[in-house]
């Protein structure tokens, strides 16, 4: 039998490396690093040269079994060069894990939209809260009708479950 890294599992055909990975009972946070070229101004497109900073951004990935999943993704900002850009710095997404100013990767959001799509409704905001708990209703309103800005259900508004349109 082959073993499989960290990597070929939670982040297959991405450009990540895992740095650190803790496991609880029912959370596994990880913190992946990109190992992708620099990349370019979402402006002008010019390929960036120069670090700005780097920061850690947490990301509710598909959950693994029962458990919870975390990527604390390591990013790193960049200056844009370009003069006549108006964007001064600018913040690099890793392609199939990470999108601008989302809290859930690329991966539960597809998950959570294809459960949404086949089931609808209802059944789908039962089956799909219980599985990311704690992860609040950003991915299952993103799942609904791709925004972030969804009520508390009927259930309450400690529940953790979205209002579905």
């Amino acid at each position: 039998m082959t073993s499989k890294t960290v990597e070929a599992v939670l982040f297959p055909g991405i450009d990540v490396r895992v740095e650190h990975v803790s496991d609880s009972s029912d959370t596994l946070e990880v913190e992946p690093v990109s190992t992708a070229r620099p990349g370019q101004c979402p402006d002008c497109r010019k390929q960036a040269r120069r670090i700005h900073s780097t920061y850690r951004r947490a990301l509710d990935q598909r959950p693994l079994g029962p458990r919870r999943v975390v990527v604390r993704l390591r990013v790193r900002r960049y200056f844009c060069d370009r003069k006549s850009c108006s964007r001064r710095t600018f913040v690099e997404q890793v392609p199939g894990l990470s999108a601008r100013h989302r809290r859930s990767s690329t991966g539960l959001t597809g998950w959570l939209r294809s459960i949404a799509v086949e089931l609808g409704g209802r059944p789908a905001v039962r089956l799909c809260c219980p599985t990311v708990t704690g992860s609040g209703p950003g991915p299952a309103a993103q799942a609904a009708d791709g925004t972030d800005d969804v009520g508390p259900c009927a259930a309450g508004a400690g529940c953790g479950r979205v209002r579905l349109p």
